[in-house]
């Protein structure tokens, strides 16, 4: 039993008969005909009761119908993975992240990856950007994107860096920071700083903090909530803040330091390099921090 066969039965019992179902294919009727003929042959049922021009399934036609709609369908499945396979991309991927990129952002590169490689299986980890190149240096994931510390390229893995993210130093308009017309390092100091926090040797730490007197979680989405509050002033990343910057939730203080910029990067073990999907990624990722340069 041929795929050709089941897709012509499915046809025939679409159009109602062999001239639709030759239209439909691009066939000639005599093929679709012969094609019919030859699926009852390898049967030994008829599956239509002809009437004129007209086809009807038989008992036993509409008792298969379901499963050549199924066969069709695995059929299809199975194609589709080879030609995947053939093109190229990778069949499953694991990605590491920070959240430096907003939410809805990578949600919308995620969602045309998946329209463009729709075979390639996904899984997403969230991470602080110096958990991010141990994950893939350990083999628990592919590929890392995030605010990462610059390391030197390593034989099982590959540092690409995808583009310059502005960093400013921020704090909620009422904070007495915020009222200052000139920011020294004492007034940080003397003002809880909120930083990023990560795990170093099964030890929860805090980012170089600036203070002793600090807040430090694990995204930079907890950070920039916490300072809109009022908790403290951070470093946060442009992408991250411009819509609260917009909104006045946030003000980057008169500091000579409170704009800077860290390397957005990629780090990709050494199975995942050169990947279809990799690079695409990659892409997009680089494309969107262009247009906020």
């Amino acid at each position: 039993m041929k795929t050709s066969q089941i897709k012509t039965f499915l046809s025939v019992v679409r159009n109602g008969s062999v001239a639709a179902a030759a239209r439909e294919l691009n066939r000639s009727r005599t093929t679709v005909s012969t094609v019919l003929a030859s699926l009852e042959d390898e049967l030994g049922v008829e599956l239509f009761e002809r009437s004129g021009n007209q086809l009807h399934l038989t008992a036993i036609g509409q008792s298969i119908l379901t499963d050549c709609r199924r066969f069709d369908q695995v059929a299809g499945q199975i194609l589709a993975r080879c030609q995947h396979h053939l093109s190229g991309a990778e069949s499953v991927l694991r990605i590491a992240r920070d959240d430096s990129i907003p939410e809805d952002i990578w949600r919308d590169i995620l969602r045309r990856l998946k329209q463009r490689f729709p075979q390639t299986s996904l899984s997403i980890y969230l991470a602080p950007p110096r958990e991010l190149p141990s994950l893939v240096r350990n083999q628990s994931v592919d590929v890392a994107y995030g605010l990462m510390p610059e390391l030197m390229n390593e034989g099982y893995q590959w540092f690409r860096e995808l583009a310059d993210v502005r960093m400013l130093t921020v704090a909620a308009p009422e904070h007495p920071l915020s009222q200052l017309k000139r920011v020294t390092q004492d007034d940080l100091i003397s003002h809880t700083e909120i930083t990023i926090a990560y795990m170093q040797d099964s030890v929860l730490v805090a980012d170089s903090p600036e203070t002793a007197n600090y807040l430090a979680f694990t995204q930079y989405e907890l950070i920039r909530d916490a300072v809109i509050d009022g908790a403290g002033w951070a470093d946060l990343p442009l992408p991250l803040i411009a819509e609260a910057l917009r909104k006045e939730q946030l003000k980057t203080i008169h500091h000579r330091s409170a704009r800077w910029w860290k390397v957005f990067s990629a780090r990709e073990s050494e199975q995942a390099q050169g990947g279809a999907v990799v690079g695409w990624l990659a892409n997009e990722l680089e494309a969107y921090l262009e247009t906020l340069s």
